[in-house]
């Protein structure tokens, strides 16, 4: 990732401009979680991000962003073992907030988040779950799960697809390292019929 991109900061406050209550109960395409829980689910991410980087002192390389989330989609990885809880997670973080908390963790917060992050040693080893990765590969994590995630809601409310280019590119481009290589090129080219996606739960 070559920068920690602010306009998809930006998207994900104007994604929730002039919504009504029933808009925000929209059912999405996680299942179990309407347009609240989605943008509750993701904006944790910005809300705790004032907090310490989670250090690791823990020896051998640390992963690289495709490699953690190729573990944790295998089928007895975290996207399946703990997706129970981490749907209940979110809807109940967006049953104890108002609409109007659940911007400002973006529009209040998100921009100080940016800078933070922009100015963070990318090659700081941090803990991700129970993954050791540096920062930099932190990121793209995160923003892959911002891109995937505002798609989501913006589907839910039957708006057209509105994300910064670079997020796209760099989503894009990062899903395709996830898929294995060969299975994903002959798919792609039409040589396969057998495609290896999806690659995320």
């Amino acid at each position: 990732m070559r920068s920690v991109p602010c306009g998809i900061v930006r998207r994900w406050t104007r994604s929730t401009v002039g919504l009504t209550d029933e808009q925000w109960l929209l059912p999405s395409r996680c299942l179990g979680w309407d347009v609240a829980a989605v943008y509750a689910h993701h904006s944790a991410l910005v809300r705790d991000g004032d907090a310490p980087f989670p250090l690791s002192d823990a020896a051998g390389e640390p992963m690289t962003a495709a490699e953690v989330l190729r573990r944790f989609n295998a089928p007895d990885g975290l996207a399946y073992t703990v997706a129970e809880s981490v749907a209940d997670l979110a809807v109940s973080d967006a049953a104890r907030h108002t609409r109007t908390e659940l911007v400002d963790r973006f529009s209040v917060h998100g921009p100080a988040v940016v800078q933070r992050l922009r100015h963070a040693n990318r090659a700081l080893i941090v803990q991700w779950g129970p993954a050791v990765l540096t920062v930099v590969e932190t990121l793209r994590i995160v923003l892959l799960e911002a891109t995937v995630h505002l798609l989501d809601v913006q589907r839910a409310l039957g708006h057209p697809p509105a994300v910064p280019p670079l997020a796209l590119h760099d989503t894009a481009q990062f899903l395709a390292e996830i898929a294995p290589a060969v299975e994903f090129i002959e798919a792609a080219t039409g040589r396969s019929v057998h495609s290896p996606l999806p690659v995320l739960r």
